[in-house]
């Protein structure tokens, strides 16, 4: 990769992926660089490594540890390692950059 990520490449790799949801765009040592477009519903469940959401596009509800609020486009969202979150009352333009960072082994998205 050049260092440069596009929203159309990183849509492409998110809808490329396992899961059709979300793309790995960068890895390193203790930090990966994804895109996340879930379609209808957010599955995911609690990661083993922080992580911060960049709302790209859409809007909606955003839970973290039972605490449900608003999120928008260009909203930044720090979730802990192991804290339960899930976006809710998201469109069809809803997705995100998805920064994981610090030890640990997942960084799947979901």
């Amino acid at each position: 990769m050049n260092g440069r990520y596009g929203a159309s490449e990183a849509l492409a790799r998110a809808r490329g992926g396992d899961d059709g949801v979300y793309g790995v765009l960068l890895t390193g040592e203790n930090l990966e660089l994804g895109y996340y477009a879930p379609i209808g519903t957010d599955r995911q469940g609690p990661h083993t490594r922080d992580e911060i959401y960049v709302v790209r596009s859409g809007c909606g509800e955003f839970e973290i540890d039972g605490d449900s609020r608003p999120f928008r486009a260009g909203d930044a969202l720090f979730v802990p390692a192991g804290v339960p979150h899930r976006f809710h009352r998201f469109g069809d333009d809803f997705a995100a950059w998805v920064v994981f960072f610090g030890p640990g082994a997942d960084g799947d998205g979901s």
